[in-house]
């Protein structure tokens, strides 16, 4: 009884039946015996063999009997059969022939597998016949197509005039040389045919050191030179990669340096080396539409960027690279010359495979048809790429023009300037000549006379000024000027610069403050003087550009650096002057340059003084950048870094931990000191208002922990700094010393405060320096009064000095005769370097205590003076100073003096401050 399975499933052998009938398989279950009996099979199974299934299972009960006439066909059946048996996955394919009913032949697939089910002690298998007639009739077809164009491709290689040979590219096996070969090897086809090519070739038992396989490919051809020292000849080669037989293989042909084909190749070397040497391409197009082109050659595709695939495909081997623009003109040129048949030149651009356009020179030439090997009228023609030319001609032409521009623009410059120099020169000079007059018809009036002179000082000064500045931006613009570099504190710029600009300030009553910021090194290396010129020339400015009763601040920051031997320094100088419109700040640093307003036409200037002072900031490596706004004022940013002098910090153990009150209505300010006091060890805290000041000192005197001192601001809103120290002397005593922070000049303000009980004096800006030392001050007794400054009579000390003036000018000499003795020295005048020497070799040794000495005078200058008094044979030559007194005043003159044995240099126009100071330095 049939097992019943469940609904829908196909449960009988006909039900399979009909499933592989109806697809046209033929299947069949055969016992794996030893005749493989046919335990069943479909109807498809039976009726492909041209029998009925009755006939053919009445004939056939097993495939042994089917193929009984075909025994090695059913052992190639059986045999497949038992290898299966033995393999993991039990399956079994095998293609054989199946013999039919009408004595012919189908060409079959069987595809079995070995089931596990086991009748009669035999294993069962499952088989399916598949019909391949036609495909192996075609691979029969295809088989015997390629046999016949092998042999074809055999004799046309036999028959080839130059040699060929074909060999294994993995074993070096030699699969095919033809009758040429043979003979140039001096062999036979048969005997050398398997055989190693080097071997029959090299005449090598090993392969080819040179072997050059690996650089052959299936797509390009490889080509050659080689002299071979087995066949005493030189070869012309060309190689590729070909399947041969089923192998990969090398394919060679050469001529040997005997043949035609091998001059013929050479000539083509030649050719080719020669169209090399051509800077461009060349090409030849159809005359007949003057667009397509026929050859081409030289660096023609390298110009455009195509392969030779691309421009077929691509370019459909068109001259449709040439521009859109020019592609029209072009073509008229060459139907032109076609007709005229002269040659001609043109410019053209053309596009590149990437789009980039770029420009060609090219020279065409026409060749009829008659003339032509292939009787095609062609246009030959020659391409050079000058797109860098012509960009180096446009940039070449464009500096032109900037130059031209700028050297309009610089002229109208000098011109301007020298207009504006004109009228601020004779300004002053106007003045000076009409006070001299003045004073001398008024000489018996000394008042008057005093007044006059006041103003001729004042005019020459800014006369000397503006010579200065044209001297200057001279030098600058040549780059003669360097930078002496020295040990330069920052504290004495800032002093120098507020003595030397303060009266401005108070005559325009301008507010001026300085701040500091983070400034952990007060002592740098630079050229102090050239930074001093900064600082003036930047705060110059903002005071003339400044109207009365207006603000102007320096601030200066330290700012962090990655060197510890460098330092960033930021100087901000900011105003709230007229400001600047922005189509001037364009030119702001140009030199001769000056805002056209009507406003500031009557201030003096030369327009030099931001010019050179760029140029000193660029030469320190540093930065100046501006901001302004009309009407709002400026800021000038100037960032340098600057080395730093890195001396031993003066000793401050005695005031670590020592509380210090820090009273100043300006936040920043209070800050900035805490911060100082800090970096000092001491206990910084600070307040904003007089009322809070005498509050912490109260509380900390009746806490018994008084401060160690109280620096007070003297201007301050509500209660002043005069009334808080009142305040805090009657509430607490005398015992709190208490410091004033004072504007620069405290002076009108000094005898109130020491009267109210203040202690000392403190100038702003507030550097850590001067906190150190007026804070040292009170260290050895709690109460040590300071009534300020005082300045010592230095310069009496130099009375009764014997000084050698050496001045070739009378008016000069006569003036400083009576300048130095003034201050009590006694002078004897020379009026050239001879006689300044003659003077000296008649006095006695040490009889001069100091010379000064003129450099540019007549008979023997100064230079020379100085060097034949050094020379004398006497002690003293060694130890006298020598002090240069001259106008030179640039940095490469101080050097020459020193060079020549000065050992200082005093610049005229004298400064009594400078001349005194420089004699006192050298003489006490």
């Amino acid at each position: 009884m049939e097992e019943q399975g469940q609904p829908g499933e196909m449960n009988t052998v006909a039900e399979y039946n009909v499933l592989f009938d109806s697809v046209g398989i033929n299947v069949c279950k055969l016992l794996l015996d030893d005749e493989l009996t046919i335990l069943w099979g479909n109807d498809n199974f039976y009726i492909s063999s041209g029998f009925t299934k009755a006939e053919y299972q009445k004939l056939f009960p097993s495939i042994k009997a089917y193929y009984a006439e075909h025994g090695e066909e059913f052992h190639k059946i059986k045999n497949a059969f038992a290898a299966a048996s033995k393999k993991a996955g039990r399956r079994a394919k095998v293609s054989c022939r199946r013999p039919l009913k009408n004595a012919g032949c189908a060409w079959i697939n069987i595809d079995a597998v070995i089931t596990g089910e086991v009748v009669d002690g035999s294993e069962v298998a499952l088989a399916v016949y598949s019909d391949i007639s036609d495909l192996t009739r075609l691979k029969a077809e295809r088989y015997q197509l390629l046999e016949e164009k092998t042999r074809y491709f055999e004799w046309m290689m036999d028959e080839y005039i130059g040699n060929i040979y074909i060999s294994d590219l993995e074993t070096y096996e030699l699969l095919f040389l033809n009758k040429t070969a043979a003979a140039t090897l001096h062999t036979t086809k048969a005997d050398a045919t398997g055989k190693k090519c080097y071997e029959v070739i090299q005449g090598r038992t090993s392969p080819c050191p040179f072997c050059n396989n690996v650089l052959l490919t299936e797509d390009d051809v490889y080509a050659w030179e080689f002299d071979n020292p087995n066949l005493e000849k030189t070869f012309m080669i060309r190689n590729r990669v070909i399947n041969w037989q089923g192998h990969r293989s090398r394919i060679e042909l050469s001529h040997d340096m005997l043949s035609a084909e091998y001059k013929l190749a050479k000539k083509d070397q030649e050719r080719e080396a020669i169209l090399k040497t051509i800077p461009g391409g060349l090409a030849r197009i159809d005359a007949r539409d003057c667009e397509t082109v026929l050859w081409y050659g030289g660096k023609f595709l390298e110009m455009l960027g195509y392969t030779a695939g691309q421009f077929i495909h691509e370019l459909h081997s068109k001259c449709s690279y040439v521009h859109p623009d020019d592609r029209e003109r072009a073509a008229s040129l060459m139907r032109s010359i076609s007709k005229t048949g002269e040659y001609t030149v043109a410019e053209f651009k053309f596009v590149t495979r990437s789009g980039e356009v770029r420009n060609l020179t090219v020279t065409f030439c026409y060749v009829s048809g008659e003339d032509s090997w292939d009787g095609i009228p062609s246009i030959y023609s020659v391409g050079i790429d000058i797109t860098e030319e012509r960009r180096e001609q446009e940039r070449q032409r464009r500096a032109l023009e900037d130059a031209y521009h700028s050297l309009h623009v610089a002229n109208m410059a000098k011109s301007n300037f020298l207009s504006s120099m004109s009228h601020d020169i004779r300004t002053p000079m106007n003045a000076i000549i009409g006070m001299t007059t003045i004073a001398r018809a008024n000489l018996h009036e000394p008042e008057k006379v005093n007044g006059c002179l006041g103003k001729i000082n004042v005019s020459s000064m800014h006369l000397l000024r503006l010579i200065n500045e044209v001297l200057d931006m001279s030098k600058i613009e040549s780059g003669k000027v360097d930078l002496v570099l020295e040990d330069v504190s920052l504290p004495d710029v800032v002093d120098n610069i507020v003595s030397i600009c303060r009266p401005m300030m108070v005559e325009k009553q301008q507010e001026f403050k300085v701040n500091i910021f983070n400034v952990r090194n007060e002592h740098v290396i630079t050229d102090g003087d050239r930074l001093q010129q900064v600082f003036m020339n930047l705060l110059s400015n903002a005071i003339k550009y400044t109207p009365e009763g207006g603000k102007i601040s320096l601030t200066i920051n330290e700012l962090k650096s990655e060197l510890p031997t460098k330092g960033n320094y930021e100087f901000i100088f900011t105003d709230n002057g007229i400001g600047m419109p922005d189509e001037y700040m364009q030119h702001i640093f140009e030199p001769f340059a000056r805002a056209k307003d009507e406003s500031i036409s009557k201030i003096q200037g030369t327009g030099l003084g931001l010019a050179i002072t760029q140029n000193i900031v660029q030469m320190m490596n540093g930065t100046i950048e501006v901001q302004s706004r009309p009407g709002t004022g400026s800021i000038f940013t100037v960032s340098v870094p600057l080395e730093l002098s890195l001396k031993e910090e003066q000793e401050h153990e005695e005031l670590s931990g020592l509380p210090v009150l820090v009273v100043d209505d300006e936040q920043a300010v209070c800050e900035s000191a805490a911060m100082l006091l800090q970096e000092l060890g001491m206990r910084g805290s600070w307040v904003m208002s007089g009322v809070e000041a005498v509050e912490r000192v109260v509380e900390a005197h009746e806490r018994r922990d008084d401060f160690y001192a109280v620096i007070l601001d003297w201007k301050m809103p509500d209660m002043d700094g005069l009334e808080t120290v009142r305040v805090i002397r009657k509430r607490v005593g005398p015992k709190v010393p208490i410091i004033i922070i004072s504007a620069y000049d405290y002076s009108n303000i000094e005898k109130e405060f020491i009267d109210a009980g203040a202690d000392a004096f403190i100038s702003k800006p507030l550097f850590k320096s001067k906190m150190l030392h007026v804070l040292q001050l009170f260290c050895d007794t709690y109460k040590d009064a300071c009534d300020g400054d005082i300045v010592p009579e230095l310069y009496k000390e130099m009375a009764g000095k014997r000084v050698l003036l050496v001045e070739d000018n009378e008016l000069n000499r006569e003036i400083a005769v009576e300048l130095l003795e003034m201050q009590g020295l006694q002078v004897e005048a020379a009026e050239n370097g001879k006689s300044a020497v003659e003077l000296f070799v008649r006095s006695a040794p040490g009889y001069y205590d100091v010379v000064l000495m003129d450099i540019q005078m007549p008979v023997m200058d100064g230079y020379e003076a100085t060097a034949a008094i050094r020379a004398l044979p006497r002690q003293d030559v060694v130890r006298i100073p020598i002090l240069a007194l001259t106008a030179n005043a640039f940095v490469t003159d101080v050097g020459k003096a020193k060079n020549a044995g000065m050992n200082d240099h005093i610049t005229k126009p004298i400064n009594l401050e400078v001349l005194f100071a420089t004699l006192y330095k050298w003489l006490v």
